[in-house]
């Protein structure tokens, strides 16, 4: 099992829909997680639940709310197409490199850009494996992801929200393999489980029955 940290968009009901439309045909991961932006890429059970809330709400405990707002997009270097963010990058940057300290320091990557984003799919050909270390170019399903960036680019992204909250989930261990090449799909009763809900405004954390 594995933690990582996300915030989920604070949306109208209407961009959310049409974002997950688009992932529903583009996304395989969109029946397991809703829309999010990732602020700590999954960490093993092993560094301590108990440990890692607590360097959580440590860290949180010196942020206020801020403001992100919508715009643009970004195709990875693992084939993947982002909605980035106009406004509050910056912002989800800083908090980014204020959780790889102390007992996450391990896990930080400096050898991959960390683009704040919202997923919207995947795009590899259909006899490819998807390896998010070490993807191929030759990979790349051009023509899909040009038919997802058309539909990306006729929502109406510019829209702000507060970020107040932030959210710490378990990913059963089936998933991480689909996503490091060693399964060709995600099994249907895979579960992502979100165990605890951190308030920035209220410096604390409420946890998730």
């Amino acid at each position: 099992m594995y933690y990582a940290l996300s915030i989920y968009p604070q949306l109208s009901t209407e961009l959310l829909q049409s974002i997950a439309a688009i992932r529903g045909q583009f996304d395989p991961t969109s029946g397991f997680t809703r829309p999010h932006i990732t602020v700590l890429f999954p960490v093993a059970e092993s560094v301590g639940e108990k440990q890692l809330i607590t360097h959580i709400t440590n860290i949180l405990s010196d942020w206020s709310p801020f403001e992100i707002r919508l715009g643009g997009f970004h195709k990875s270097h693992d084939h993947w197409l982002f909605i980035t963010l106009k406004d509050g990058g910056d912002q989800v940057k800083k908090l980014y490199q204020a959780l790889y300290t102390g007992i996450l320091a391990e896990y930080r990557r400096d050898d991959i850009e960390y683009v704040p984003h919202i997923g919207l799919g995947l795009f590899i050909k259909e006899s490819s494996t998807y390896d998010w270390n070490n993807p191929e170019e030759a990979d790349f399903d051009r023509e899909r992801y040009q038919e997802a960036l058309q539909l990306g680019k006729a929502l109406q992204l510019d829209s702000s929200f507060l970020v107040e909250e932030l959210h710490l989930i378990e990913i059963p261990d089936e998933i991480l393999e689909w996503a490091a090449g060693k399964r060709t799909s995600i099994p249907e009763d895979s579960r992502i489980v979100e165990v605890q809900k951190f308030s920035i405004c209220h410096q604390g954390a409420q946890h998730v029955d």
